[in-house]
């Protein structure tokens, strides 16, 4: 059984220094893709062409579809932010959305069945252009956008995970999954609400 969101998510834990978490980052990015079935890309791509003028009854598919992509954009945006920003509020946040995300792709295809749909190895094409969009920020500008996109993302993520809770007939593990990890991503939102209204705090030269 899954433990409770917050066991297995500690907002407060305790980072490692900023070139151990450079290392940590590397490995996390490369296990978070690993972790993906090298057929997932042609499904993905398949699945977007079928998908975007409508908006069906969401499966257990769609779901595990959406919430991969929507950690893995997560994970991909922690790493951009870690090396761009020089705002703690942004390398607090991002070093927490990198460690939450990163086991939340890990549980989410724990909870997967084997007869389920391989999990995307890559961000849909709206999130992609939303990274690239990100790469070209710098300062300021990069720390503004990347909490105007917290706030938006996990607002989105909120809506799907609360539709996921109501999948008890169709899958129940991820049905818990979704139950369980609903309430860590109210708290990422609430956080990111927070540190986007604090002023900006330069990160100390290490």
């Amino acid at each position: 059984m899954q433990r409770k969101a917050a066991e297995r998510f500690p907002i407060g834990a305790t980072k490692p220094g900023r070139t151990l978490r450079m290392r940590i980052l590397a490995l996390a990015l490369a296990t978070s893709l690993a972790s993906a079935s090298p057929v997932a890309v042609q499904a993905q791509a398949t699945t977007a062409t079928t998908t975007s003028s409508s908006a069906p009854a969401l499966t257990v598919d769609a779901f595990a579809r959406q919430a991969a992509q929507n950690s893995l954009t997560e994970v991909l945006l922690s790493a951009m932010a870690l090396q761009k920003s020089d705002d703690k509020r942004v390398d607090d946040h991002a070093w927490t959305m990198l460690d939450h995300h990163s086991r939340a792709m890990g549980d989410l295809a724990d909870a997967l069945s084997a007869e389920a749909a391989p999990l995307p190895a890559e961000p849909n094409a709206e999130q992609t252009a939303t990274l690239e969009r990100m790469r070209g920020l710098d300062g300021a500008e990069f720390d503004t956008a990347y909490f105007t996109h917290q706030v938006e993302a996990h607002g989105a993520a909120i809506r799907l995970f609360e539709q996921a809770g109501d999948l008890s007939g169709d899958d129940e593990r991820i049905a818990d999954y979704a139950r369980v990890t609903l309430p860590v991503l109210e708290a990422h939102l609430e956080i990111a609400q927070y540190r986007q209204n604090q002023e900006p705090q330069p990160v100390a030269a290490q």
